[in-house]
């Protein structure tokens, strides 16, 4: 039933193609394309301009659609698929797990290397900030090389950084690798959320995309419960080799298992891939090889697409005002997210709490529940709510009670499903940091980190399963941008969380901040009435 209504929603999603004049300096015709099941038009890879399908652009052909043959958009079964979310998981679960697990080893390090907690907090900022930085890079080169190879080579970095972590003596050496410690690995979150759009169309991406970024996000939940727990049982070192041992088991299991996904490489799956690096020793199973079709290719399936690095590409994307505008608010949030987990060592560890490492680190069991259950639960919300949607603006134009030229607001289909998590998490918060500052029962404050925790993880599901609908053939460089938002804004109010705590307490620091998430909610009001609007009008610029 599941798979019958996922392809019910694509046909609905799909039945046209046409061609359309504009007055690009480029070209004099917009070819509206199918790539197998989801249209798509050759703009989508010209940042700012319309991504066509027939959901924004109606009134094509039905005759040429129904003469081509259906392929189906890929050959994986939905259970494969979800295999394939645990793949991506056990990859980018290192990324997120890197910052926190290093929480608790705080106090130790300063002790160890004679330095201030100013100055250790900077391997923290550090971090963050080529967590942010990286995969407006590395996106780009999955977005042309292949996921796999871009994937493979990160784990590899992260792995010899860990034993060099793990060997250190030295302040600076720290800092050093603490910087190629996250640019190896701080690339996967976002290649793993153009992975899942890469065999997943839009009725069911919500789903499969907030689990990937959900699930591989609950290292940052879990983290320092596990980083308590080994300083406590060994020493900080013991995180180190803990991140060795952990990532290059999963580096070794994805390199014979992870399978190239980008379809301008491999399709639906079932174009074998050329280079060396993009192919998967599984792949030379004949059981695969028959259920891939390799024997009979639907080269129709390859998008043709044509992308090239440009190392400015996501930044192109990320100044866009209907982006920036739909980004702001989730960012804002997962930085108040962010700084939540990293105060719950300070604050517990002193009275009346009193708590030990290992009381802390279960103290982020909430937090680390409330983020699974708010990727899980969103991703279907937002399929079910776009589902619908879009039924409903289909039976329109047909009625005649909306423009048939009208076009689908994407936009709003998708940011609407996240506003009540928005306003819910300024309030949650601002209660979390004055439960610190007065000292309330501990249940208050696990309370709501579990609650901000779900609503974080919402907000994060809907903005990128927006970035991969807007830009398919782009997925992994679009997703880094909101990554790119979210650790920078993390990262300054990380280097400004002691000052801010000194100056307001910190029920005062999480007011201020949970205001600018408040208030910044509103901003995605824009993007939700103008978004299409401007995206179309640049699309049709000389």
């Amino acid at each position: 039933m599941r798979r019958a209504s996922i392809r019910g929603t694509e046909r609905s999603d799909n039945n046209t193609e046409s061609k359309i004049k504009n007055s690009s300096a480029e070209s004099d015709v917009s070819v509206f394309r199918a790539v197998t099941r989801e249209l798509r038009d050759d703009t989508d890879d010209n940042l700012g301009q319309e991504v066509y399908d027939e959901e924004s652009y109606p009134g094509s052909s039905k005759h040429e659609k129904d003469s081509q043959e259906e392929v189906p958009y890929t050959l994986l079964t939905y259970s494969q698929k979800w295999i394939m979310v645990a793949l991506l998981t056990s990859a980018g679960f290192w990324s997120s797990l890197g910052s926190p697990i290093y929480y608790p080893a705080l106090k130790e390090l300063e002790v160890e290397f004679n330095v201030n907690e100013e100055l250790i907090n900077i391997t923290v900022v550090v971090y963050l900030l080529f967590q942010g930085i990286a995969p407006t890079i590395s996106g780009g080169l999955a977005d042309v090389y292949g996921r796999r190879p871009v994937i493979l080579i990160g784990m590899l970095v992260y792995v010899c950084a860990s034993v060099g972590l793990a060997c250190a003596h030295s302040y600076g050496v720290i800092v050093f690798l603490r910087c190629l410690q996250s640019a190896g690995i701080s690339p996967i979150i976002a290649i793993n959320s153009g992975v899942a759009g890469d065999f997943t169309v839009k009725a069911e991406r919500g789903t499969f995309v907030g689990a990937v970024s959900g699930f591989t996000l609950m290292g940052q939940a879990f983290g320092s419960l596990i980083g308590a727990a080994l300083t406590a049982a060994f020493n900080w070192r013991a995180i180190f080799w803990f991140l060795v041992i952990g990532c290059g088991t999963c580096m070794l299991i994805l390199s014979l298992v992870l399978i190239e996904t980008k379809r301008t490489i491999v399709g639906n799956l079932s174009i074998p891939p050329k280079k060396w690096y993009n192919i998967a020793p599984i792949l030379h199973l004949p059981s695969i090889r028959k259920q891939l079709k390799f024997d009979n290719p639907d080269y129709s399936s390859l998008d043709p697409s044509e992308v090239k690095f440009d190392v400015t590409s996501a930044m192109r994307i990320l100044l866009l005002p209907e982006i920036v505008l739909s980004l702001l608010p989730a960012a804002f949030q997962f930085a108040l997210w962010t700084l939540s987990l990293a105060s719950l060592p300070a604050e517990l560890g002193i009275a009346p709490y009193n708590y030990s490492l290992t009381l802390v680190g279960i103290c982020y069991l909430p937090s680390g529940i409330g983020g699974l259950l708010g990727s899980f639960c969103t991703g279907k919300i937002i399929d079910v709510y776009y589902k619908r949607t879009h039924k409903r603006f289909l039976e329109k134009k047909e009625a005649g009670l909306i423009d048939k030229n009208a076009r689908f607001n994407t936009f709003k289909a998708r940011l609407i499903s996240g506003a009540p998590q928005n306003v819910t998490a300024a309030i949650v918060f601002t209660l979390f940091g004055w439960a610190l500052k007065e000292k309330w029962h501990i249940s208050v404050v696990l309370i709501t980190s579990f609650i901000g925790s779900f609503c974080a993880m919402s907000t994060l599901s809907t903005s990128s399963t927006l970035l991969v609908d807007l830009y398919p053939s782009k997925s992994s460089t679009a997703t880094s941008c909101y990554n790119f938002v979210r650790c920078i804004l993390s990262a300054i109010f990380m280097a400004c969380f002691a000052k801010m705590k000194a100056a307001m307490n910190v029920g005062g620091t999480f007011t201020c901040i949970s205001g600018m998430v408040f208030f910044g909610n509103f901003l995605i009001l824009i993007p939700m009435k103008y978004g299409m609007k401007w995206r179309y009008e640049r699309g049709n610029k000389t």
